[in-house]
């Protein structure tokens, strides 16, 4: 049946992909495009954009500005009313609501059906649509959203110190800290002295990540309870014993004593340097790969072996409930005033058949790779290959990065042994997730400027510096409970009832 089903998608995929003009390149019509690409990448003379516009029967003149001044460039643009024809916006918020209530943007909500976007309208879920729908103009869409599937939420252990302690990989709170534990008192790296410890919370990414939440039951706030009732999530019980969970690590020494000091990636310096045992901030099962590959972690650390584990499950549970909301990259938008508008549709709509997204990804054979395995979502390449696949293709250039059939694009890994770590890891973790879809309510009207009141009165850097002194022992809980309780629930307050007012995720 499956495989029936696959016939069938390619099938629909390739009438939707042969509506475009077939024309010799000098008759073709020329659509213009502003993207966000990656500093490596090559617009001109890029051979892959070439097959892009041969493969849909047009000619497409890409305008690439440095990407760290990517948003200024298009704000120009924007501003300048000599808009192309499609424009990768990068922004759901205050400037694409504006720029869409200008009539700068397409309103592309008649185009979205099965007969004139048949790949977008199969492929995109309504959750996804909600985050490029704009409710002041009567809920309609302005743009695509570049959607996301990202390989599953895990955790890295060090594999060789679970060998060496006889430890079992952990998938509870409590199993996770006690390896934690015995990562800090036992010597795992058997030099004698006491140089190691468990983990580190890293609050400069964000100290909430749903790999480890997820073993206590929190709700984000945009989640109702079983009575239909929001609550903030950090006035939650569950939360409360989430923090007690890390303020014990702390005291027993297994989580970093100074955490609360690290910015940005210090944590993964940490861990190359082979002080740490476990890697947990935002990590995905592609990372298994790429942290093992790192040349500080294999120099300091050469006969690691590296391991993932789930994220953390509930006591009792043999499959982790992980809140995972749409991962939205950005969105593209079609110039109002083009006169291409039906051939603009159709360009974007082909960029969510899998045709068009493995072109971008994997590009030309021959040119950026030797062969392609749509199975392992991996392409074996040549050394040379390999340099022009750094030039000619990229993530950054795909309207779409998942299939067709919301599956993972590419695999992670150069060699045939790193593709084969990390397909084992992608089954093995997937089988013990289940990801519980739902919405973090930004796209609904008032939300923005609420969150800008709060974000100005500084009540978030206020708690995050009281969590950190109870994480510590400084303060007592009364003290962080009163602060949540009477300061930052109020502030929320209105926007829970947004989220009511609109049955957000019942």
């Amino acid at each position: 049946m499956k495989k029936a089903l696959s016939i069938i998608l390619t099938c629909a995929i390739l009438l939707t992909l042969a509506v475009f003009p077939a024309a010799a390149e000098e008759d073709r019509v020329t659509l213009t495009m502003l993207q966000r690409l990656n500093a490596s990448y090559v617009v001109e003379d890029n051979p892959v954009i070439k097959a892009w516009g041969d493969l849909l029967g047009v000619n497409i003149e890409i305008e690439a500005p440095p990407i760290s001044s990517y948003n200024d460039r298009r704000n120009i643009v924007m501003a300048s009313g000599d808009l192309p024809d499609i424009i990768y916006v990068g922004d759901t918020g205050t400037n694409y609501v504006q720029w869409a209530s200008d009539g700068l943007l397409l309103n592309l909500t008649p185009y979205f059906n099965e007969e004139t976007m048949p790949n977008a309208f199969t492929c995109l879920t309504e959750d996804e649509l909600a985050t490029v729908r704009i409710a002041s103009l009567d809920n309609e869409i302005y743009s695509m959203p570049r959607v996301q599937t990202k390989p599953w939420d895990g955790i890295i252990y060090r594999g060789d110190w679970l060998e060496k302690l006889g430890l079992e990989m952990p998938t509870t709170p409590a199993e996770f800290a006690e390896v934690a534990l015995a990562f800090t008192t036992q010597d795992p790296d058997g030099n004698g002295i006491d140089d190691t410890f468990g983990w580190s919370l890293n609050t400069a990414m964000g100290a909430e990540h749903r790999s480890v939440l997820s073993g206590f039951g929190v709700r984000p706030s945009s989640v109702p309870d079983e009575n239909g009732n929001y609550v903030l999530m950090q006035a939650q019980d569950a939360y409360m014993d989430y923090l007690d969970w890390m303020r014990d690590m702390y005291a027993a020494g297994s989580l970093d004593p100074e955490f609360y000091l690290t910015t940005m990636y210090e944590d993964d310096d940490i861990f190359d340097a082979g002080r740490m045992g476990i890697k947990y901030c935002n990590t995905v099962v592609e990372h298994l790969v790429t942290v093992a590959a790192r040349e500080a972690f294999k120099a300091a650390n050469p006969d690691a072996k590296l391991v993932m584990g789930p994220p953390l499950m509930q006591e009792g549970q043999t499959v982790a409930d992980v809140y995972y909301n749409p991962q939205i990259w950005g969105n593209y938008a079609i110039n109002a005033d083009t006169e291409h508008v039906d051939l603009c549709v159709k360009f974007l709509d082909a960029g969510y058949t899998d045709e068009v997204n493995e072109l971008l990804m994997f590009g030309v054979q021959g040119i950026t790779y030797e062969e392609f395995f749509p199975e392992l979502r991996y392409a074996s390449k040549t050394e040379e290959q390999k340099l022009n696949a750094d030039k000619y293709v990229a993530s950054y250039a795909t309207i779409n990065y998942q299939t067709h059939d919301k599956g993972l694009l590419i695999a992670n890994g150069n060699t045939d042994e790193e593709v084969a770590i990390f397909n084992e890891a992608y089954e093995r973790i997937g089988a013990q997730t289940n990801r519980v879809s739902y919405l973090g309510g930004g796209h609904l009207a008032g939300i923005n400027e609420i969150n800008v009141q709060i974000s100005d009165e500084g009540i978030g850097d206020t708690f995050g510096e009281l969590r950190t002194k109870y994480i510590c022992g400084q303060i007592e809980k009364d003290e962080l409970v009163n602060f949540i309780q009477n300061t930052m629930v109020p502030a929320y307050q209105p926007i829970l009832d947004i989220y009511a007012a609109n049955d957000l995720n019942k």
